[in-house]
């Protein structure tokens, strides 16, 4: 794996990563004092907890019972000689399950016990997510966590740590050359899966949108989105390790019509089950709660489900067989398949082992509302930029690691989830000044009592294509104020002051039609401001500053060596100028792949001797799409090259 660090960061990598953490650890327990008394069991825990287990798949493994395998013996001889005496555990496992359309209030860990309609489709009802709540109880609630408003968007920036400015050229359209979560698990050595809702691309003329979805690092995937629509819940359409499949009719494993949430977690557990022995990261991002809003395998009666009629619509723009009804059955099978998924990891004895993360990809949708148990009623505003339509559950537990039962208050971004991840799995970033995100890895293991992070900011142009920002929207905030730039209905900027109006209702109102038809309030006079408010307006602006677009004017690759032996892997590095560009990312091509290979990363192999000339392109010009219809980037724009000697070794 070319320049990869496979195994080797899964048995040896971790090992310097936890005794360095290890010596912070014993620096804060002198500091904190009581905190020393949880790190000490937390170690111990760890210790006895790994030795058990260990031992348990050697000795099921010596007696031919199964169970032991290659890699667990090589995790035995990494704790034996690096670090048993120091509790010395392996990477995580990492799941990440991402929840669609469901604000923090969905989660009843947050406060909410009531969901209604306000289409009047359901009468109010009681609900609790008990599964999902176990997320936060084995570890860490954190109450502000925040994305962007609609799916895409945020799924792009939960994929590579980037605001939409650095990447989000058009809707549908991801290009393989954009480095993502994915690509940095499959580097390091893990085995990688995706199970859900994918989106992002169609394809090119040379990958069919089938198998694209291998050029982010996926090793396997059931999908959904991923040719186009079609269905997502009763007899949906998906794309499984690149082969299309429509499932209609009986599912053998329930006897009843087949189910997608059901199809797409069965699968996890399946991956889970195949990959216990090594590193996996599985990536689950859910087509519930979503429309089309359906019955579930557990609405009662049951005929409601075995004879549901997926070809109604309701209304025009509504999606055909979308009945809003189910959706407190939804958001109950949503967490169910969580459970199912917690559970399956105690069965494997894998819990201790992993980190799970549960977050939404934005706010519940514009037609239900969440009730608080004061009777005070918020409504879904997905699509919106405002609370609403931003703020979304984020728990996380990895026992032994991440203390139980605490809540973070510090603000997070979506943008922080890659960084996070990669940090707890001793991941390196490829690069760094390429990631908005900032890790709160020292926050959710305790060993920083800090917020990582004051301000946010966003850069959202919806669903248009860079190439139109009419509707485009810049923002910064802090848990109690927000700052918008000059935009086409206020050119001169808005201000709120979220203590007093957390939804952003002051002042006239105007709407921008193309952006989910929401109202935008012109918010505060900013001539009148308090002094604390002034404070923030200008701090606030010089955020937006900082964060003005810089254009890219040049690639170099400069001086590198330029001779490369056959099996040899080197990495490259081009310098983008100027150092604090916005549209960092390039396209990395060789001339002749069948001497030279170079990835995604910049990591050039000698596969035959003879030449072949690197070039490298800038995003900047190049506009690369994956939306089946734009042909490929262009390469009279912004770039450099190199000529490589391969010889033989």
């Amino acid at each position: 794996m070319c320049c990869g660090g496979g195994g080797v960061i899964r048995c040896v990598g971790c090992w310097a990563v936890f005794i360095l953490g290890l010596q912070f650890d014993l620096a804060e327990w002198w500091r904190e004092g009581i905190g020393a008394v949880w790190w000490g069991f937390s170690y111990i825990y760890c210790i006895v907890v790994k030795w058990v287990r260990i031992l348990y798949f050697m000795q099921m493994s010596w007696f031919g019972l199964g169970g032991g395998s290659v890699c667990v013996w090589r995790r035995f001889l990494a704790l034996v000689l690096l670090g048993v005496p120091f509790g010395l555990v392996a990477q995580p496992n990492v799941v990440l399950v991402l929840i669609d359309d469901l604000s923090h209030y969905g989660v009843t860990a947050y406060g909410s016990n009531v969901i209604g309609s306000v289409e009047g489709a359901f009468e109010p009802v009681l609900v609790d997510t008990p599964h999902i709540n176990r997320v936060g109880a084995m570890g860490v609630r954190c109450d502000y966590a925040y994305v962007y408003p609609i799916c895409e968007p945020t799924r792009i920036a939960l994929m590579s740590g980037k605001t939409n400015m650095r990447n989000f050229l058009k809707p549908k359209a991801q290009h393989e050359s954009d480095v993502t979560f994915g690509d940095l698990f499959k580097r390091a050595g893990y085995a990688t899966c995706m199970v859900g809702k994918w989106k992002q691309s169609r394809g090119t003329d040379e990958i069919p949108a089938e198998a694209y979805i291998y050029e982010f690092g996926w090793d396997e995937f059931r999908c959904f989105d991923v040719t186009g629509e079609g269905r997502r819940m009763i007899e949906p359409t998906v794309v499984e390790n690149g082969v299309l499949k429509t499932y209609r009719g009986i599912d053998p494993v329930t006897g009843r019509r087949y189910y997608g949430p059901d199809l797409f977690n069965r699968y996890a557990l399946d991956f889970i089950s195949r990959h216990k022995d090594q590193p996996f990261f599985l990536y689950y991002p859910m087509v519930l709660v979503h429309d089309e809003h359906t019955p579930t395998l557990d609405t009662r009666p049951k005929a409601l489900f075995d004879e549901f009629d997926v070809e109604t619509r309701v209304g025009k723009r509504r999606m055909r067989g979308d009945e809003r009804a189910y959706f407190p059955d939804m958001l109950a099978y949503t967490d169910k398949m969580v459970g199912r998924l917690l559970d399956h990891l105690e069965q494997l004895g894998l819990a201790d082992d992993t980190l799970v993360m549960v977050m939404g990809d934005n706010g519940t949708k514009e037609c239900f509302y969440h009730q608080l148990p004061d009777g005070s009623v918020v409504r879904g505003d997905k699509g919106s930029n405002k609370e609403g339509g931003l703020h979304v559950p984020l728990l996380v537990s990895y026992p032994g690691r991440v203390p139980a039962g605490r809540v973070y208050e510090g603000l997070v971004h979506v943008t922080d989830v890659l960084p996070t991840l990669c940090e707890a799995a001793g991941i390196e970033l490829v690069d760094p000044a390429s990631i908005d995100g900032i890790s709160f890895w020292d926050q959710l293991t305790g060993r920083s009592s800090a917020e990582h992070r004051e301000v946010i900011y966003a850069w959202y142009n919806a669903n248009s294509p860079v190439t139109d920002q009419s509707a485009k929207l810049e923002y910064a905030f802090t848990k109690s104020f927000k700052r918008y730039a000059p935009s086409t209905l206020y050119p001169q900027g808005r201000f709120f002051d979220l203590r007093m109006d957390r939804f952003e209702e002051a002042g006239p109102k105007k709407k921008y039609p193309r952006l989910w038809n929401k109202w935008h309030h012109a918010g505060l006079d900013v001539s009148r401001l308090t002094g604390e408010q002034r404070e923030a307006f200008d701090r606030l602006g010089g955020v937006l500053e900082e964060e003005r677009f810089v254009p890219v004017v040049s690639l170099n690759l400069g001086r590198q060596a330029a001779d490369l032996k056959v099996g040899e892997d080197r990495m490259m590095q081009v310098s983008v100028e100027p150092s604090g560009a916005s549209r960092r990312g390039v396209i990395w091509r060789s001339s002749d792949p069948s001497v030279m290979r170079v990835d995604k990363f910049g990591c050039v192999r000698g596969m035959a001797p003879g030449r072949a000339s690197l070039s490298v392109y800038s995003w900047e010009d190049a506009q690369p799409l994956a939306d089946s219809v734009s042909g490929p980037f262009s390469r009279a724009g912004i770039q450099d090259q190199m000529e490589i000697r391969v010889v033989a070794p």
